[in-house]
């Protein structure tokens, strides 16, 4: 038989890595540090969540990546079903440029995703001629 002399206590935090710790209300939880993978087109539509006043075309990339953190943390994944990209829209257009200043150089071994964030042609074509 095992028997232990000294009582175990269920309230002291636990000494392996990743256990459960309790939390004031006694209730234990686990830390879970959040990794979501999102495509391109994803962290587009996380932008384009967030409010209009926002102006997308001024942040820089620490702002960017910090938008889109605070988006998610508001709003959840949900914000992915209900924020369509439409390319002709300039705000749409802002969010496309946003993510590709911020995470254009994360996609590199990924041509579909560059593909999203590449300029529409139009744009191309526009700086190709003004510039001749």
């Amino acid at each position: 038989m095992d028997e232990t002399t000294e009582d175990r206590s269920t309230t002291r935090t636990p000494s392996r890595r990743g256990a459960a710790t309790p939390s004031r209300d006694g209730v234990h939880r686990l830390s879970v540090p959040l990794h979501p993978r999102l495509s391109a087109s994803e962290l587009i539509r996380v932008l384009l969540a967030a409010p209009v006043e926002t102006d997308l075309h001024t942040l820089d990339p620490v702002q960017i990546r910090s938008l889109i953190a605070d988006v998610l943390t508001q709003h959840g994944y949900d914000v992915l079903d209900r924020s369509l990209y439409y390319s002709e829209l300039d705000r749409h257009q802002d969010a496309r440029r946003a993510v590709r200043c911020a995470y254009a150089g994360r996609f590199l071994d990924a041509p579909a995703e560059q593909a999203v964030l590449a300029d529409p042609l139009r744009e191309v074509l526009a700086a190709r001629d003004g510039k001749s």
